[in-house]
Formats: structure tokens, sequence, C-alpha cells
């Protein structure tokens, strides 16, 4: 059975899929606020479906009830 799996993305595609500088990528990554694979020392890369839960874990929503 073969399995698919989705390319991962570096900084550059991972933060125009975000919207946000590159800059703020990094800082996310060094601070282990965002999702991420590393696959090295130096390497860093992002799954899409892990960035897209990310975005949908952080949604505001007016009518939920667990705002602060």
């Amino acid at each position: 059975m073969e399995q698919h799996r989705e390319p991962l993305l570096g900084y550059t595609e991972a933060a125009a899929f975000l919207g946000v500088p590159k800059g703020t990528l990094y800082w996310w990554v060094s601070q282990k606020k965002i999702p991420f694979v590393r696959l090295g020392p130096r390497t860093v890369r992002f799954a899409p479906s892990d960035l897209q839960d990310w975005i949908d874990s952080h949604r505001y929503s007016p009518d939920r009830e667990d705002v602060d």
C-alpha cells in the first residue's frame, strides 16, 4: 500500500502560506510556537496540513464561549 505524503515547505514557502514575514516564522520556531519538522541542525521544514491545523486552532470566533 502506497502512502502519499505532502511535500514539506521551507521557510520562504511556509511564510507565504501563513502570510507572515520570514523573520516572524524564525521567531515562532525558536519559541516553539508553531509546528515544524527539524531534519538536521540547520534544516527546518513545515507540513502544510500541520500549518493549516495550527491556523484553525488559533482562529477567533466571537461565538466561542471559552474566550478569556
